[in-house]
């Protein structure tokens, strides 16, 4: 397959080539989009080869920026009135040409293989991963992806039958309504590796920022066009306040659901039962941990063991916990509260068994002064009242 016109723009002394292409004679440029373009450029190919993940994001945000201008100008573009319009769309094409070549689905799951090779229970740093249960295994081959505990259930109808059709054949000979019922818990999986990426949480400066949000998830899940989840896939401090949390009884919002990926990468969304489960981010693949969080304005305030499919055990977890806190310096793990599966509420800092930070006496606390150093104090302001006045008489 021949490679894409624009990836020029993307190799070392590619920015002059695109300035050069979309600039006009002797006009000076103004655009910020444009500006904004070449200055990404170079980044972006002064990043190594091995950087998958900032080559990644890099790459995002060309999209997004090719986007951006090719929906300003298109009325130009539909007119054949901007010159510039060929070079940018080259530039999109290529840069998510390089982004399916650095995370197409079939390539990801060679990683994972090569990864977790057979009979090993060992992921990024020797930690355990942990596969998904095996009663939604199901979920995973099942063409539609319908929920693994429903699948299961026909499953167990169907070895009881005795029928000689396959599984899935004897799905298709269901009634109506139990097709239908089964067809309304059908999960979505991201195999979308450029849509994937808008799930994942990075940390900076001691706080969580993510490209998702409610409004960007829908969107991906309502099969929007490209172009408008980029133009809301802004990045920002990830924030759970008020997002959706059916999979918690008696909680409404606030929460959300994540992976740790057998790399160390964290993906975070909403959790929509029976249409976006843990499964979903990585497709079924094995995980590190899996559980909800809630975060505030970039900062973590919970973590919930609640993750069904997966069933993360405290030594998967704990690998979760040991990595936020190399991520996230300076929090204070006893402000983090902490709910078992089972409901038990407690801080991180108790399931981690840190000491807690030494309290700061308040000044109310501190007692009055002493009668000595109390008796000082009109002398000495005393002492400086006459020397300001000797100054003024001099």
């Amino acid at each position: 397959m021949a490679e894409p016109k624009g990836a020029v723009y993307l190799r070392a002394g590619g920015a002059e080539q695109f300035r050069k292409d979309t600039a006009k004679r002797f006009a000076r440029r103004v655009n910020k989009t444009l500006l904004k373009i070449d200055d990404a450029l170079p980044r972006y190919a002064a990043i190594p080869r091995d950087e998958r993940s900032l080559r990644t994001q890099a790459l995002l945000a060309l999209v997004a920026l090719c986007d951006h201008w090719l929906r300003d100008k298109q009325t130009k573009i539909d007119q054949h009135e901007s010159f510039r319009a060929a070079a940018v769309q080259d530039l999109h094409e290529a840069a998510v040409a390089e982004l399916r070549g650095l995370q197409n689905w079939a390539k990801a799951k060679t990683a994972i293989r090569k990864l977790i090779p057979k009979g090993s229970l060992k992921g990024h740093g020797a930690a355990p991963i942990r596969l998904m249960q095996q009663e939604n295994w199901l979920e995973v081959l099942d063409t539609h992806h319908r929920r693994g505990q429903e699948l299961k259930k026909h499953f167990l109808m169907w070895e009881a039958s005795g029928q000689s059709c396959s599984f899935w054949e004897y799905l298709e000979k269901l009634d109506p309504v139990s097709k239908k019922e089964l067809a309304e818990v059908s999960v979505r999986y991201v195999d979308d590796l450029i849509y994937r990426a808008l799930f994942e949480v990075t940390f900076d400066n001691g706080l969580m920022r993510s490209r998702m949000s409610p409004v960007v998830q829908n969107m991906i899940l309502s099969r929007f066009p490209r172009a408008t989840v980029f133009a809301n896939a802004d990045e920002k401090l990830l924030d759970t306040s008020t997002w959706p949390s059916n999979a918690l009884r008696g909680v409404s919002t606030g929460w959300a659901a994540f992976v740790l990926s057998p790399q160390e990468v964290l993906y975070a969304g909403m959790h929509v039962s029976g249409l976006f489960h843990h499964s979903s981010f990585l497709c079924g693949a094995p995980v590190l941990a899996s559980g909800m969080l809630r975060v505030e304005n970039g900062r973590i305030r919970g973590i919930h063991e609640k993750n069904g499919h997966y069933r993360s055990q405290d030594i998967h977890l704990m690998t979760f916990l040991k990595l936020l806190q190399r991520k996230l310096p300076g929090t204070d793990w006893h402000d983090v509260e902490y709910i078992t599966f089972g409901g038990t509420p407690m801080t991180v800092g108790q399931k981690l068994n840190l000491p807690r930070r030494p309290a700061v006496p308040s000044r109310a606390n501190r007692g009055q002064l002493s009668s000595a150093v109390a008796s000082q104090q009109p002398v000495q302001q005393g002492n400086v009242r006459n020397l300001i006045n000797r100054f003024n008489r001099g």
